[in-house]
């Protein structure tokens, strides 16, 4: 089950304002509190230094946890409070450990086979599959002929044109397919993989998933 995400909203905002306000306004008052007392007690029987002790630990204990309250408000909103991160804006932890379908066409290569599914959305007499590096240059170019509609699986060894092995890193995968009266098929690449990790950017939350970076909107399907 998918843990529900806490959105950041105006509303949330000036309150939170408020609620910091507050919380300033309560600990300006125990410091006011505190050198009233200390001015005003008697030369002859002076504040006892174990309640002075004690309330500057409570103090401290207070403004530990107000930094605490503030740093886990920030992990939520980076978490789940935008809505254009998808998958119902839902909080990337939960995707920890899980083994999701993204619709990503990116492939990390370390020196294992790499598989993708191709989807495709009419049957295909003829398919070119490309396997691009960092540049955007063709390494490997694979020829595929009469690909049914729907997903199709294709693995890639990290050979080359040339025959040797790819070097270690991000590559991607594109189809160019026709149809037997040679109009353009449309496609779209998907990956599986298991989520080993979970970023919170400036731009949202990312899920790592066999080496890809990905966006939560581009989650497909989520498995046990």
């Amino acid at each position: 089950m998918l843990t529900p995400t806490i959105q950041s909203t105006p509303a949330a905002a000036a309150q939170s304002q408020r609620t910091t306000q507050k919380d300033l306004g309560k600990k300006d008052i125990f410091l006011k509190l505190l050198v009233a007392q200390m001015q005003h007690q008697d030369p002859l029987k002076p504040q006892d230094a174990t309640k002075m002790s004690s309330q500057l630990a409570q103090f401290n204990m207070v403004e530990q946890q107000t930094k605490s309250n503030k740093l886990l408000q920030q992990l939520i909103d980076a978490g789940g409070g935008n809505k254009s991160n998808g998958a119902a804006g839902s909080n990337g932890a939960s995707y920890l450990g899980h083994t999701v379908t993204i619709q990503h066409n990116g492939i990390y290569y370390d020196g294992s086979n790499q598989s993708s599914t191709v989807n495709l959305s009419e049957p295909a007499s003829k398919a070119i599959v490309y396997i691009l590096d960092a540049n955007g240059t063709p390494v490997k170019t694979m020829a595929l002929r009469n690909m049914p509609a729907g997903p199709s699986q294709i693995v890639w060894d990290g050979s080359t044109d040339s025959g040797a092995k790819a070097a270690q890193g991000n590559y991607k995968i594109e189809v160019s397919a026709v149809n037997a009266n040679g109009g353009t098929v449309k496609n779209s690449i998907q990956r599986a993989g298991v989520v080993s990790a979970v970023r919170f950017t400036a731009n949202g939350t990312e899920l790592v998933v066999g080496g890809v970076s990905t966006t939560l909107d581009k989650v497909t399907e989520l498995r046990l």
